[in-house]
């Protein structure tokens, strides 16, 4: 009796430590349904997707530079969620492929605390990952998100 007693604590402890996103890679593509954002209790939890020139010759270079973009709209994610959205794109389509597009990236304040937990490759060489930001940081900020419903 005392080690199912043990087995259902252990696993109830488990389950509640497993809340962060799920993959949103499948099969080496992105999944058809994923979450970009949670807010927990302890944390912030976002995911940024990257993508790397197909030109670029070596694999090594397109997984480094997908993973750095993925960062980088990670952060925005994370910004978009603490502070709202204000953007101004400029992204040209030449037959329905997104050309001349640019990210600029300058994680200040409690965002450059954001921890990376979670890198995965796409087949194709494009990356998504996942970040978290304590709450912690965002309380001694004054800043206290809301989940969306």
């Amino acid at each position: 009796m005392r080690k199912i007693a043990t087995w259902l604590l252990a696993c109830t402890l488990l389950s509640a430590c497993g809340s962060t996103l799920k993959t949103a890679v499948k099969e080496g593509k992105i999944a058809p349904s994923f979450n970009d954002t949670l807010l927990e209790e302890d944390y912030l939890w976002v995911r940024g997707f990257g993508a790397a020139n197909p030109n670029h010759v070596s694999d090594s270079q397109r997984r480094i530079l997908s993973r750095e973009a993925a960062i980088a709209h990670a952060y925005q994610r994370a910004t978009e969620v603490l502070y709202g959205a204000n953007l101004d794109t400029h992204v040209q389509v030449v037959d329905a492929v997104s050309v001349g597009s640019t990210i600029d990236s300058s994680a200040q304040g409690m965002i450059q605390r954001m921890e990376l937990v979670e890198t995965e490759y796409l087949e194709d060489g494009g990356c998504a990952v996942i970040m978290r930001l304590p709450r912690t940081y965002l309380k001694q900020a004054g800043l206290e998100p809301q989940e969306k419903k």
